[in-house]
C-alpha cells in the first residue's frame, strides 16, 4: 500500500480497494479534510485530480464527501505537485491575510466614527443600570456587558441607542397607565392618606423583592404585566390618590405577598392564607 504523497498534516486511512472508471483501485480517505487540502483542491484542481486527489462516498457510511487519494499506479511528477501545493496554498494565505487586514481597517473606522457619538450614550446606559436596572428587565446582563465596553462598533452604538429607547417607552406607556382614570373600586379608599402611605410603602417592599424584574414566574416580587407600573410608583416619593388606587388596584393581585398588617391597612381585610397539607399520620389496627 502506497501511502498519500502529501498528507496534508492529517492523518489518512486506508479504505480497501474500491471501483473507479472500470478499475479496482486502493482508496485511502481523510475523516476531516483541513483547509491546506480544500485551498489546493479548489485552486490546482488539474494537479491534485492528475496525482490521484478528489472526494468520494465510497470506502465510508459519513454522510457527505470525504476527501480520498486513489492510488491509480499512473506516474506523476511528486516534486511538481508539491510545487504547485506550495504555490496555491501561498496564495490563499496572502488572500486571508489582505482580507483580514481590510476588515481590521474597516473595524477601526467603524469603531473611530462610532466614538463620535457614543460618549453620552455610554453615560445614560451606565447611570440607567445603576439608578432602573428593574427597567431593562431580562436585557440587563446584555446591557452590562456592551456598557463596559471602552469602545463600541455601529451596532454596539446602535444597540445602545435602542435598548435605551426601549425602556424609555416603556416608563412612558406606565405614566400613561397611572395617567388613566382610577379604578373606581380603589378611589375612594385612596382618599385616606394611611392607605396611600401603606400602598408607596407595599410597592416599594415588592419592588425590592423583585429581583429578577419578573423575568421568572416565581411569586416573588411584581409580575410581568405589573413590573413597569409597580417600579414606577416604588419610584414616588408620595402618591396622589389617582396613582394610590392604580398602586391597590397591582397590590390587591399580589396581596398574598403582604403581611396581615399591611393588607388590612391596604385593603380593610386579611386575604385567605393557602396552607400546606398536614403529613400523613400513620394508620391504627391491622
Amino acid at each position: 500500500m502506497k501511502y498519500p504523497p502529501i498528507d496534508f498534516g492529517v492523518s489518512w486511512r486506508y479504505a480497501g480497494t474500491h471501483r473507479r472508471y472500470g478499475h479496482d483501485l486502493p482508496l485511502w480517505l481523510c475523516m476531516e479534510a483541513p483547509q491546506a487540502f480544500r485551498d489546493a483542491y479548489s485552486r490546482g484542481r488539474g494537479a491534485m485530480v492528475g496525482a490521484g486527489y478528489s472526494w468520494t462516498d465510497k470506502g465510508h457510511a459519513e454522510p457527505q464527501m470525504l476527501a480520498c487519494w486513489w492510488n491509480t499506479g499512473v506516474s506523476f511528477d511528486a516534486a511538481a505537485l508539491q510545487a504547485e501545493v506550495n504555490r496555491v496554498l501561498a496564495e490563499a494565505a496572502a488572500e486571508r491575510e489582505a482580507k483580514a487586514r481590510q476588515e481590521q481597517e474597516r473595524h477601526e473606522r467603524d469603531v473611530a466614527q462610532a466614538e463620535i457619538s457614543a460618549p453620552p450614550i455610554r453615560t445614560a446606559l451606565r447611570t440607567l443600570i445603576a439608578e432602573r436596572p428593574w427597567a431593562l428587565g431580562r436585557a440587563l446582563t446584555e446591557v452590562r456587558d456592551l456598557a463596559a465596553l471602552e469602545a463600541w462598533t455601529s451596532w454596539g452604538l446602535q444597540s445602545a441607542q435602542r435598548y435605551l429607547d426601549n425602556t424609555e417607552g416603556n416608563v412612558r406607556r406606565a405614566e400613561e397607565r397611572l395617567g388613566r382614570p382610577a379604578p373606581a373600586a380603589w378611589f375612594a379608599r385612596a382618599a385616606d392618606e394611611a392607605v396611600r402611605v401603606a400602598a408607596l410603602e407595599a410597592c416599594q417592599s415588592l419592588s425590592a423583592r423583585d429581583e429578577d424584574w419578573a423575568a421568572d414566574r416565581n411569586d416573588i416580587g411584581w409580575s410581568q404585566a405589573t413590573t413597569w407600573t409597580g417600579h414606577v410608583l416604588s419610584e414616588r416619593e408620595s402618591l396622589d390618590q389617582g396613582e394610590a388606587s392604580h398602586a391597590l388596584a397591582l397590590l390587591h393581585g399580589h396581596r398574598r405577598q403582604l403581611s396581615d398588617e399591611a393588607c388590612l391597612a391596604l385593603f380593610g381585610e386579611v386575604p385567605a392564607r393557602r396552607r400546606r397539607a398536614a403529613p400523613e399520620q400513620p394508620g391504627f389496627g391491622f
